[in-house]
């Protein structure tokens, strides 16, 4: 229990409110019972439930909200806490991201150090560290679950796609398919071409325009596989008449575990899970998160 301005607050102190715990906090709380929530990180829907049962809180990355008539205090704070840590850098690393995406596909869920170094395929001891450096930064709680939309602002933040245009399409049958590593044969287990932005955003049915002839854009599993694809399918002299664009992903699961559409879509390029896509076209923040907020899929959990 604290006192502020000579009202006295109890006080619950946490490393992160997730949504469902603001949502249990606001139904929980008696009426007239003065509630102060501290934590590292407060998700924002947890906020909007806090703030609808009046139950004050601070967010220590910098917002403090207290409505006590007559006081009332409603403002962002200099954070120590956050100048501590810089911005994005438990999401540097290629597994962090890794990790990232792994626990935002299934955000409601907890997750375990060694059942996510299987799914990326990373030593569990990196896989570790990039997880307690996240939980540390409020974006994981203990047990592994994705504080959202957190995590997958924080990493949106760091996303970045250099991408390179090519003059001509890989060809699907050929010679050239194997040394360009396109991996065709099994999407779901061997790394390959993976495609990704406005085409695979469409192939997921996200509500996004895309013209007709929109060239498709791929991550490309290795620095080889790009050196010959700009040998062999050689660059584009002017972008706007480009065949595709090709960039290494920011973090190599974008090429793993691709998801074949030919059947529901009949889209023929295997394509990146959704929320390295959704990453992509998240770039542009006008169009790209609108479209994200259309997006009502049914089956897979939001997580932005």
């Amino acid at each position: 229990m604290i006192e502020v301005a000579g009202q006295r607050f109890y006080v619950e102190s946490k490393s992160v409110i997730t949504a469902a715990r603001g949502e249990q906090l606001s139904r929980s709380v008696e009426a007239g019972t003065r509630l102060l929530v501290v934590a590292d990180r407060i998700a924002a829907e947890a906020k909007r439930w806090l703030r609808e049962s009046r139950v004050n809180y601070f967010d220590r990355r910098g917002e403090l909200r207290i409505v006590s008539p007559p006081m009332i205090v409603d403002t962002i704070v200099k954070s120590a806490l956050a100048m501590a840590r810089g911005a994005g850098g438990s999401l540097d690393s290629q597994v962090a991201k890794e990790v990232a995406i792994s626990c935002l596909l299934t955000p409601d869920q907890p997750h375990g150090v060694r059942q996510i170094a299987r799914y990326i395929n990373r030593a569990p001891s990196a896989v570790s560290k990039a997880m307690a450096d996240l939980r540390n930064d409020g974006l994981l709680t203990s047990t592994g679950e994705a504080m959202i939309p957190d995590l997958f602002y924080a990493l949106l933040a760091v996303w970045r796609r250099r991408a390179v245009s090519l003059a001509a399409l890989p060809p699907a049958n050929s010679q050239q398919s194997h040394q360009l590593a396109l991996g065709l044969e099994d999407p779901e287990h061997a790394a390959g071409w993976a495609l990704t932005d406005i085409l695979a955003a469409a192939s997921w049915g996200i509500p996004i325009i895309a013209r007709g002839n929109h060239p498709p854009d791929f991550y490309v599993p290795s620095e080889a596989a790009l050196r010959r694809a700009r040998i062999l399918l050689g660059e584009a002299s002017d972008p706007t008449t480009r065949a595709c664009t090709v960039a290494l992903p920011p973090a190599r699961l974008a090429c793993l575990h691709r998801v074949d559409h030919s059947q529901t879509t009949g889209e023929r390029w295997p394509v990146a899970n959704y929320i390295v896509v959704a990453l992509d076209i998240a770039q542009d923040q006008a169009r790209g998160l609108e479209a994200l907020e259309q997006w009502t899929p049914q089956g897979i959990p939001r997580a932005w």
